[in-house]
């Protein structure tokens, strides 16, 4: 019998299964990923049915905290405004987890990524009394929109991990942009299941802010990695395909 004719037991070195059994491994693995995929899609679904009445429900109280003469009144009603500006966050990190839409890729600054990404942080840094200082300057290829999502989602994880006064590091490389905080850290037994959706260290919050910038990464050719962290901080590197 030649080399051509002889019938092979595996796809894989070490895999002693037959073709037969491989497939029905893939298969199987199909199929328990199936109710997955579907619950991408009411995920999605339903993130799109909750932001509209999110935003009437934000508008309407935006115009009854003007009408109102009382401070107790008006502290409840920006307890009112808090609360729907979270959840319409959740609801934007759902979205942007569900969604397939093929990137557009192209040519990218990270310069002007980083610097879009502190103007849409500024406010809640500011609240937080926490600085945004960006570094250095670089390119890559990629999508603008996934991008500036994953590195945003990030920074607002710092920004939650940092105490009044820290100062938040964004430092743009050619291929990559580090995000570095002087928060309290990352417990260690969430290290290996960080880009996991609903993992989180907080309290509050759903756990999906890493597992949406992993996925707005890789879904463009790159990817994020948790280089350091500790008590005095945490260290991620975005990274992102070379300009070809």
């Amino acid at each position: 019998m030649t080399a051509d004719s002889e019938p092979s037991t595996n796809f894989y070195a070490g895999d002693r299964r037959t073709p037969s059994e491989t497939l029905q491994d893939l298969q199987a693995e199909v199929e328990r990923l199936r109710p997955l995929a579907e619950l991408g899609r009411m995920a999605a679904t339903v993130a799109h049915e909750v932001r509209n009445p999110l935003a009437g429900i934000s508008a309407n109280a935006e115009l009854l905290r003007e009408v109102l003469d009382q401070q107790e009144d008006r502290e409840s009603v920006d307890i009112i405004l808090t609360e729907v500006e979270r959840l319409g966050r959740l609801v934007t990190d759902l979205l942007h987890y569900a969604r397939e839409r093929p990137p557009s890729l192209g040519p990218l600054d990270l310069g002007q990524v980083a610097r879009r990404t502190i103007d849409l942080s500024s406010q809640e840094a500011s609240a937080a009394g926490v600085e945004l200082i960006m570094e250095g300057g670089g390119h890559a290829h990629g999508d603008g929109e996934l991008s500036c999502q994953a590195l945003l989602n990030i920074v607002r994880n710092a920004i939650q991990a940092s105490q009044v006064g820290d100062c938040i590091v964004l430092h743009a490389a050619e291929g990559c942009i580090a995000v570095r905080d002087q928060g309290s850290g990352i417990p260690a037994n969430l290290h290996d299941r960080l880009f996991e959706p609903f993992v989180t260290g907080r309290t509050r919050g759903l756990g999906l802010g890493a597992a949406v910038a992993r996925r707005c990464l890789r879904r463009q050719g790159g990817d994020i990695i948790l280089r350091d962290s500790g008590p005095h901080g945490s260290l991620f590197e975005l990274q992102w395909p070379h300009h070809p």
